[in-house]
This record gives C-alpha cells, sequence and structure tokens, in this order.
C-alpha cells in the first residue's frame, strides 16, 4: 500500500554535499566513541528520509569493499529511524512525534529501502540474518543494527499491509526512544516529561442531549436553548474547569515519563482501526470513539472484535418529507412488529458528561445560566476537531448536513448537531463498567450520533426503538409495530410515560411543537393513563396470579375494566413493552384458564407466545446480546 505521507522535514529541500566524514567503524558508533553532533551534518533534522540514507551511507569510505559496504547500508537506513528526532547526545532533544506522524515517516521510509536500497532488501528478506559476515572487528555493531533493521522493516511492511494500526506503535516508539537515549549516555530526569501540546486536541465538554442534566448534589443545571440571552462569563473562565486531557486518534505526539508512555485520561479512537491515510476503510464503516485507554483496551480483548455487520434487506430509504419540514426515514416495503429495520455504525461515540469538572469556584460563583453557558462552550471545539480532523471530506459533509436545533444558543454549529440528533446507548455487560467511564450519574455513560438513524423524526407514537451492539459497534433499529410501505418512520424522542405538557417541555429544545395523534386529541383522562399504564397492567398480573388463580366464583366480568384499559392503550400508542402492554397475553390467558374458556386460552396463549417470542427477537437484536432463561 503506498501513502501519500504528511510533509516529511525538508522533503522539499534538496540536499547539501555532506561534509567531510572520517572512516565511520559501527562497533565504535554502538560503544558511543565518536560525538554524533560532530559526525551527522548540522541540516541533518531538515532532510528528508531519503537524503539522510544517502548522507549516512556516504559516511562509511566508499572504496573499501565485502562487509563494509554491507554494515553502509544497514546503518544508514537504520540511523534514519532511529535518529529522526535527536541524534545522541544531543543537549536539545526533540519529543516523540504522534503515532500516526510516525507510521507515515516508516512506510515512506519503506520506499526508499524498497526503491533503491538491494544490499538492505536481500537482507531483510533473505533470512540469514547476517551470518555471513566474517567475524572481523565489525561484528557487534553489525548484528546490533542488523536485527534493528529487520524489525523495523518488518513493522513497515505490517503497516503497509494493514495489520498494524498507529495505536499499535507507542511501545516500538518507545523502544526506538530508549536504544537512541542509550547510545548518547542521556538520562530520563525522573521530572522530564516529552510532550508538545495539541491545543486542538483538547476539549471539555457536556454531551447530554438537550433534556438531559448536570447535577451538583441537589442544583440541576440544564444546557440553554432557544433565543437565550446569554449573561457575561468572568473573564478568568478557564479558571472555573478542571479539563481532561484527550489524545485524538493517535495524532497527538507521545507523552513519556521515566521511560514510560503516558496514558492520557481519555482517548478518540476508531472502532475498527484505521489505516494511517483511511485509504483503506471497512466496508461496514468506522465510528469515532472518545473513550479511556483502559475501556478501549478491554474492548480489544475480546477476540475478533468489531465483528462484521448482520445483513439484512434493505428496508428503507431517507427523503424529504412531505410536509416540507426537512429530511425523514420511509419505508420502501411492508414491515412487521419486531423485525429488524436498521443496522450502521455510528459517527460519533462520545461521553454524556462534561469531560473534565467544574471547580467548587464555579458552583460557588456562577449562576445556573452561567454554568450551562460555560459548558456549551467548551465543548465545540472537542467535536469540532473531531468533525474536521478525524472525519473523511464525504462523512464531514453529511455529518454537517444533519439538522441543527440549537443555532442560537451558544452552541456552536458541530456541538448542536451533537445535541439534536444525539441517542444515548449502553454497553451493558458487554462491555463491564464502560458505562461509569466518566461518572455514575444517571446522565452518565456514552451517547451516538448515527447516519441515517439520526435522520428518524419524532412522534409520541414511535415505530422504531433503538439499541447499541458492542461487540458489531453498531445502532440497532427494530420495528415497534407494523408499518405500511411508503410511511414515514418515527422514533421517540420522550418517555412513553410523559404527559402532554411534559413531553413537549423535553422537546422544546429541538424547536418544534409535536403535532401527533396522542398530542392533538390528549386529554387529562390520556396524561393519566400514560402514567399508571405500566403500574396497573403489572398490579393485574400480580392479582391474576395470587388472587383470581384461587377464586372459585371468579367470572370473565374480571376483563372488562382490562380490556378498555387493552384498547385505550392501543389508541394511544402505549402498545409497547416499556408500557406495559405485553402483560394483557398472560393476564387473559390465566383468566380463561381459571374459568374454563379453553378457546379464548388458546387465543391469548398464541398471542402472548407471539409476544414473547418478538421481544426476544428484538432484545436480540438491538443488544446483540443472546437472551438467557
Amino acid at each position: 500500500m503506498e501513502l501519500t505521507p504528511g510533509p516529511q522535514p525538508g522533503s522539499s529541500q534538496s540536499s547539501a554535499s555532506p561534509p567531510a566524514a572520517p572512516t565511520v567503524d559501527d562497533d565504535s558508533i554502538v560503544k558511543s566513541k565518536i560525538t554524533f553532533e560532530h559526525m551527522l551534518p548540522k541540516d541533518w533534522e531538515a532532510l528528508s528520509i531519503a537524503e539522510r540514507i544517502q548522507i549516512m551511507t556516504k559516511l562509511y569510505d566508499p572504496d573499501n569493499t565485502g562487509g563494509n559496504v554491507k554494515r553502509a547500508a544497514i546503518f544508514a537506513s537504520v540511523a534514519a529511524v532511529l535518529f529522526r528526532n535527536s541524534v545522541p547526545g544531543s543537549n536539545d532533544a526533540k519529543p516523540l512525534e504522534s503515532p500516526h506522524d510516525f507510521g507515515i515517516m516508516l512506510q515512506e521510509w519503506k520506499k526508499c529501502i524498497d526503491d533503491g536500497n538491494e544490499e538492505v532488501v536481500k537482507i531483510v528478506t533473505s533470512g540469514d540474518q547476517f551470518l555471513d559476515y566474517q567475524l572481523d572487528d565489525g561484528i557487534l555493531g553489525s548484528l546490533i543494527f542488523g536485527n534493528m533493521l529487520v524489525a523495523i522493516y518488518r513493522l513497515a511492511s505490517s503497516l503497509a499491509a494493514g495489520e498494524r494500526s498507529a495505536s499499535s506503535l507507542p511501545g516500538a516508539m518507545l523502544f526506538f526512544e530508549n536504544v537512541r537515549r542509550s547510545m548518547g549516555d542521556q538520562k530520563d530526569d525522573a521530572a522530564e516529561v516529552t510532550h508538545v501540546s495539541h491545543s486542538t486536541g483538547k476539549g471539555k465538554e457536556n454531551v447530554a442531549r438537550s433534556s438531559r442534566d448536570t447535577q451538583n448534589g441537589g442544583r440541576t443545571i440544564k444546557l440553554p436553548f432557544g433565543n437565550v440571552e446569554q449573561e457575561e462569563l468572568p473573564d478568568d473562565i478557564d479558571n472555573y474547569v478542571t479539563p481532561l486531557e484527550i489524545g485524538p486518534v493517535d495524532k497527538v505526539p507521545l507523552k513519556v515519563k521515566n521511560g514510560k508512555v503516558v496514558e492520557p485520561e481519555s482517548i478518540v479512537t476508531y472502532v475498527p482501526p484505521c489505516p494511517l491515510d483511511r485509504s483503506e476503510c471497512d466496508p461496514d464503516g468506522h465510528t469515532i470513539w472518545m473513550t479511556s485507554p483502559a475501556t478501549k483496551a478491554k474492548y480489544y480483548s475480546n477476540k475478533g472484535w468489531p465483528k462484521r455487520l448482520p445483513k439484512i434487506p434493505n428496508k428503507i430509504v431517507v427523503r424529504p418529507t412531505d410536509d416540507g419540514t426537512g429530511m425523514g426515514v420511509f419505508a420502501t416495503r411492508d414491515i412487521k412488529r419486531f423485525e429488524p429495520v436498521l443496522v450502521e455504525r455510528p459517527y460519533l461515540v462520545y461521553t454524556r458528561t462534561a469531560v473534565g469538572s467544574l471547580s467548587e469556584k464555579a458552583w460557588e460563583e456562577l449562576s445556573d445560566q452561567q454554568i450551562g453557558q460555560l459548558l456549551v462552550k467548551k465543548s465545540e471545539p472537542f467535536f469540532k476537531y473531531m468533525v474536521d480532523h478525524q472525519m473523511s471530506s464525504e462523512e464531514r459533509r453529511d455529518f454537517m448536513s444533519l439538522a441543527n436545533s440549537h443555532t442560537n444558543d451558544g452552541s456552536g454549529p458541530v456541538f448542536g448537531i451533537v445535541r439534536t440528533n444525539g441517542f444515548g446507548i449502553e454497553f451493558g455487560q458487554a462491555l463491564p463498567g464502560a458505562d461509569r467511564d466518566f461518572g455514575s450519574s444517571k446522565a452518565a455513560g456514552y451517547g451516538a450520533v448515527t447516519k441515517i438513524g439520526s435522520r428518524f423524526n419524532h412522534s409520541c407514537i414511535p415505530d422504531v426503538t433503538h439499541g447499541f451492539d458492542a461487540s458489531t459497534f453498531t445502532m440497532r433499529f427494530a420495528a415497534l409495530r407494523d408499518i405500511k410501505k411508503g410511511s414515514q418512520i418515527f422514533t421517540s424522542y420522550t418517555s412513553p410515560s410523559a404527559t402532554k405538557a411534559e413531553r413537549q417541555a423535553a422537546l422544546a429544545p429541538y424547536g418544534f411543537e409535536c403535532t401527533c395523534r396522542v398530542c392533538v386529541n390528549a386529554t387529562p383522562q390520556t396524561d393519566k393513563l400514560r402514567k399508571v399504564s405500566l403500574t396497573l397492567t403489572q398490579r393485574w398480573r400480580s392479582q391474576a396470579i395470587k388472587v383470581w388463580s384461587k377464586d372459585p366464583n371468579l367470572t370473565e366480568k374480571v376483563l372488562i375494566p382490562i380490556l378498555e384499559t387493552k384498547r385505550r392503550m392501543e389508541e394511544e400508542g402505549l402498545d409497547t413493552k416499556d408500557a406495559g402492554y405485553f402483560t394483557f397475553g398472560e393476564i387473559l390467558h390465566r383468566v380463561y384458564e381459571k374459568v374454563g374458556n379453553r378457546a379464548k386460552m388458546e387465543e391469548a396463549m398464541g398471542e402472548l407466545q407471539r409476544a414473547a417470542k418478538g421481544l426476544i427477537q428484538v432484545e436480540e437484536w438491538t443488544t446483540g446480546v443472546k437472551v438467557k432463561f
């Protein structure tokens, strides 16, 4: 695989003639008997990889024959990588670059070797590991540099073949750096941290959707929405937040302390891992995932994750809505209740709580509105970085075309889209502990912005439900009811138990008022039904088991209020698991069995079995986890 590398130091310059140099013995180099600063040209760090290899080869006496020619090729090739940032003995050692940039450099190095260094290619592909050398005073250096050359070439080859990603490179980078330091007798100061800050890679965020809260004890902070008047924030506003450092997608320079790589508190990575230049993308797509290093390691400890996406027939299309309000998702065929509707990898998976924490000073001195403004303000740069630098141009265009109902509240264009389109997700037992990575409150956990799923519009009578499957890293949607071909498919942004007033309040941040039939026809009675439906059906089930089953005088009249409630719930769109609707099958079966109505009992049993089978199918589809009994 040939990459288009990022700008390399001096790649546009022509090399100056190398300085005069003594004949170099590689054992002397290993033993550090010479000063590398004097041996290498002063413009070393400005030279391209090819120029460095050329110059280092010429440092050997070209008139010598035999092993020296081979050792010259070995040493020159290794030195171009090993001394890429600093030479041993340098007093102004540069920090390590990012794993991404190191990978790009390594593949450019391999291309130079393959194109113009036959001796080195012969060595790294012959497998004899330099056993043809004579036992002269250069054997030690040849063996050390020779084996290192093989290791570097194999590493570069695995990158080129897509067998490794940038995230696997820090260990090799640290090893090469330790070798370089030991050759120059440099010491790693215990207090030293080699790190270059990446300002665009840091961010603090509250990625809760508009309906979610930030809490401090009994104090609840809501993010601003709508046309709000902004309160003035203090000039030293950064002192009110303790941010987490973000290391995005292996593109931030390594931080090293005491000879070890220091992990950032949170990272941004690709799932599945992506080639350095994204030239060979996974056919199922990639997700940008903001998480902790420990959770990332735990995820990839599962062999074969992420798995391939399951294949389902295409049943939907995204197109403009008939009422001209924007884009929507429509059925291209009849879809039965409980059927899978959609599976896709999201654009983003992110933490829903603030990245970082508000100081006590913030809680003491700032108003609720100021805190909300602060959280919104600190979120935009983080999400903007991910969109601008981690997405392809096509993904970025499609992401930025999603609806944004937060254009006037300070959210910014990218965070506004996240707030408008984010779904709450859970890793659950598939990845234990992940949902508490950044807090244990109900508002913690992760959210996701999907590609097609974010186009589902709202109705208080939802057609689909959703879940997240960690093993494939996908959002999955299933039908809650039968859907006719050509119909727009809706999801719900609110709770099924919420009253009309509560639903409209929850929808206010989205900038519209719901006009579905249950909102238009809402009454105090329908509001009450939503509040009590789940509790009521569970109470009737308990009575059927504990009381009615023991009543010798039981008649079907006991079912009159139950059947009426069932009918009303169907009209109200409460024929869902969350509202308790599927409990009716069991209740009816128990009563008909007790009174001896065999036909009705079998009918209720059939309804109960279909519902149980369908609910298991939905649970397993949306979570990717088999239901255990």
